[in-house]
């Protein structure tokens, strides 16, 4: 009985990594007349017909509410993963919060308009020192490389970063 125990045990283990690293899928929040078209280069910048632009928006605003017990009453933040197509219409945003619960990385966005799936594989969403890493097709794309960026777009009491990496829509050359 004791071996027959052990074993359950140590097959029940082997199950555990599999549903540690599930796929969380993002869902499309934008409905399509909202598809519009960005003129912020810290967010996209058209690079040609068959490149397009996935990016990282995050926002932090900080209204004071004089509330001693209280101090991040006034803080609301916002962060969205954007896809944009080669002339900078906006065609998907995602975020984990728009589906209720955040069941972690590695995201996946798969659409019908996408040749491959997006898998975001690393991301930070802090508004100080966001990042992303991403695998597109046989490519993968970080922010550091290729001419990937964020670019402080603050204003006011809104603390705002734009993040933005080109991939091919088609993939890489093999």
């Amino acid at each position: 009985m004791r071996a027959f125990t052990s074993t359950l045990f140590a097959l029940s283990l082997l199950a555990i990594p599999s549903l540690v690293r599930a796929e969380c899928r993002l869902n499309n929040a934008i409905e399509d007349d909202e598809k519009t078209i960005e003129d912020r280069e810290a967010l996209c910048l058209s690079q040609g017909e068959d490149s397009w632009t996935f990016a990282l928006q995050v926002s932090m605003v900080s209204v004071p509410t004089f509330d001693g017990d209280n101090p991040f009453g006034g803080v609301a933040g916002h962060s969205a993963l954007i896809i944009y197509d080669n002339t900078c219409m906006r065609r998907g945003v995602y975020s984990p919060d728009n589906e209720g619960n955040d069941c972690g990385i590695d995201y996946v966005i798969q659409e019908d308009w996408l040749p491959y799936i997006i898998t975001v594989t690393r991301i930070n969403w802090d508004v100080g020192s966001p990042y992303f890493y991403f695998t597109y097709a046989n490519g993968a794309y970080m922010i550091g490389e290729n001419g990937a960026t964020c670019t402080d777009i603050s204003s006011g009491l809104r603390a705002e970063q734009g993040c933005k990496s080109a991939f091919p829509i088609n993939g890489e050359p093999e």
